[in-house]
């Protein structure tokens, strides 16, 4: 028991002098940053040779945003052109429609006027005919009764 109760006396010791040789480092640490790191005085960052870079990545930025504006808008402009030509086909396709259904309407009323015209003509035919006939009837009684006279 003595044994054991040694070797964790020995264990809790070196923990305790690793946590303080950490505690040391940890100052250390924060000492040098103090001294040397970026918010430290007297020490000045100089980033003006990185101007010149941001400057060209940010024309190349407004560049390739335009460029995609200028698409964007092409695309928008195809798009309201597209519409238009639709718009345009179907209105064309309808007054095709209704064109073609007029010359069908025409049609029938040609045709409807072809058969009165020849129903006339046989009329007028017909007629012509019978005032030929009453025009010789005619003749033949007035030289009936010219003779009877």
């Amino acid at each position: 028991m003595q044994n054991l109760n040694s070797r964790l006396a020995n264990y809790l010791e070196k923990v305790r002098s690793l946590e303080e040789a950490n505690a040391e480092l940890e100052r250390k640490i924060r000492h040098w940053y103090e001294k040397n790191g970026p918010g430290a005085p007297g020490v000045t960052r100089d980033y003006s040779k990185y101007h010149h870079m941001i400057d060209e990545l940010r024309n190349q930025i407004v560049n390739v945003t335009i460029e995609n504006a200028n698409v964007v808008l092409q695309i928008d402009n195809a798009r309201l052109a597209a519409d238009d030509f639709r718009m345009k086909f179907e209105n064309e396709l309808f007054l095709r429609q209704s064109v073609e259904g007029d010359i069908n309407g025409l049609r029938r009323v040609l045709d409807d006027l072809t058969m009165n015209r020849s129903d006339l003509e046989a009329q007028l035919e017909s007629l012509t005919e019978e005032l030929a006939y009453l025009k010789k009837n005619h003749e033949e009684d007035i030289q009936g009764i010219l003779n009877c006279i």
